[in-house]
């Protein structure tokens, strides 16, 4: 009977002051549940200028988790210099880059790898879930912002957006050193060489979003700015840039009631709100997003479901 071949895979992490999240990640990905072909060789985390305890955490659970391995940048240089690092130092062929504040359902892996194990398939992402209270405006925007993606997803399988985890093959060596969306300036690097970006709903990534209205827009300015960016630099536009495409999904998501109607448009205000200033701030260079101020209160995740 023939072996199986085993597939090696890497799993990089960019963390930021993340002492209170780091060792849920890490559980979740060590409860993954694989086929017998998948192996994770290693778990990259790139620690970036942290004034916390993240380092101090990080070499408490390598003593656990020898798999482990670090890179500390002493300042923080920005998320795409921080993946660059990974690039550099994954050996693996398959990859994994994961956003240090979520958390991983137990079947997300294999199901991403499953498909990247095709050999016309160099991308893939799952399904965002948020953790936030939809009853407050910031928890309802995160949760329409992610449902949408997942709807978009569902209608435009030939280009979807994916984020927050992405599995791809290593078939370049870095990526823009100053874009402000990392997973986006993925995408073109892998459809240039014709390969195709998948989207998985089954494999589950738990997240959360800002729980404060002034981050929020900050945070939505910035990833509006960093795919306007993509789009002049190197001609590649996301699907959900365009509001001809979103605006009809997202009308089909209303409910008629009061306060979902209410919570929506807000919401609408608040993107065209941060999409003008993004805008703004690459026309007239008003803000470079590169190194982004953190939603500090969207680190404010818990443990659900099948990742207990």
């Amino acid at each position: 009977m023939a072996k199986t071949k085993k597939i090696l895979f890497s799993v990089g992490i960019c963390a930021y002051n993340e002492e209170k999240n780091i060792g849920k990640l890490i559980a979740s990905i060590h409860k993954q549940i694989l086929d017998e072909k998948f192996i994770i060789k290693d778990i990259i985390i790139v620690a970036s200028g942290c004034t916390d305890n993240t380092v101090k955490v990080i070499n408490e659970l390598k003593l656990k988790y020898p798999r482990i391995k670090t890179f500390i940048q002493l300042k923080r240089e920005g998320k795409a210099k921080a993946v660059n690092l990974f690039l550099k130092n994954a050996r693996s062929n398959y990859l994994i880059l994961q956003s240090a504040d979520t958390i991983t359902d137990k079947n997300c892996y294999r199901l991403l790898l499953l498909h990247l194990a095709k050999f016309d398939v160099g991308m893939v992402g799952g399904r965002v879930v948020p953790t936030d209270n939809p009853d407050t405006i910031c928890g309802f925007a995160n949760h329409l912002k992610w449902n949408l993606h997942h709807l978009v997803n569902l209608k435009y399988p030939e280009r979807p957006k994916i984020g927050e985890l992405v599995a791809f093959k290593k078939i370049f060596s870095r990526i823009p050193p100053n874009t402000a969306v990392d997973e986006a300036s993925i995408e073109p690097l892998i459809k240039l060489q014709d390969y195709k970006v998948v989207y998985e709903p089954r494999a589950i990534i738990y997240n959360s979003g800002p729980k404060t209205i002034r981050e929020l827009l900050s945070q939505r300015r910035r990833i509006f700015a960093g795919h306007y960016e993509t789009k002049l630099h190197y001609g590649y536009e996301v699907i959900t840039f365009s509001n001809f495409l979103i605006i009809p999904i997202f009308l089909s998501t209303l409910r008629l009631d009061i306060k979902n109607i209410l919570f929506s448009f807000i919401t609408i205000a608040f993107e065209a709100i941060a999409r003008l200033f993004g805008y703004l701030d690459v026309k007239y260079k008003l803000r470079n997003h590169t190194i982004w101020k953190i939603a500090e209160s969207s680190k404010q995740l818990r443990t659900v479901g099948s990742v207990k």
